[in-house]
């Protein structure tokens, strides 16, 4: 019995301590404005990128006060094709975001037909990289890579993007 009482007393003293070492963080929403994902043509049969730039001050978006960002997670992305019904038929969208100190990370995928004027939603991996260094560098390159069916589009194609983040901030 004293034996485990003392094995009880260390996983309750060991787990107290870990509490203690994590520091408390709140988790805070945050929302990207529109932001217009472009390719430009020409563009041909196959995978074509698109990329939009965000760039954006950190005291602006925490507010004044807050510390830092101790992770941050996408948890949404919604595009929209813009533009008429004479755009190239088009489907699938891999989604990745970049950054200065953050390498090319797969954030969704989209697996359908792409419909102008049709917004979508991407299936967001569960599995994803922290992304609090692309904060820090106050600048994020999205790409959204699509699927051209027909062979050829000599224009250009837009998209607009909303990207929902989840924010660990210390």
């Amino acid at each position: 019995m004293h034996k485990y009482t003392s094995i009880l007393f260390l996983a309750v003293l060991l787990f107290v301590g870990l509490a203690g070492c994590t520091g408390s963080s709140t988790t805070e929403p945050l929302d990207t404005p529109e932001l217009q994902l472009t390719a430009e043509g020409p563009l041909y049969g196959g995978a074509n990128s698109s990329t939009a730039t965000w760039e954006f001050d950190l005291v602006q978006l925490l507010g004044e006060g807050k510390k830092e960002i101790s992770e941050a997670r996408i948890t949404s992305v919604e595009v929209l094709l813009v533009g008429v019904d004479s755009l190239p038929a088009m489907e699938k969208m891999v989604f990745e975001v970049t950054s200065k100190n953050t390498p090319m990370t797969r954030i969704g995928l989209y697996e359908g037909k792409i419909i102008p004027g049709q917004p979508f939603i991407l299936t967001i991996a569960d599995v994803q990289e922290n992304l609090a260094a692309a904060f820090a560098d106050g600048k994020m390159t999205f790409v959204g890579d699509f699927d051209l069916i027909d062979e050829e589009y000599n224009g250009n194609i837009a998209f607009t993007l909303k990207v929902k983040f989840d924010l660990g901030i210390k």
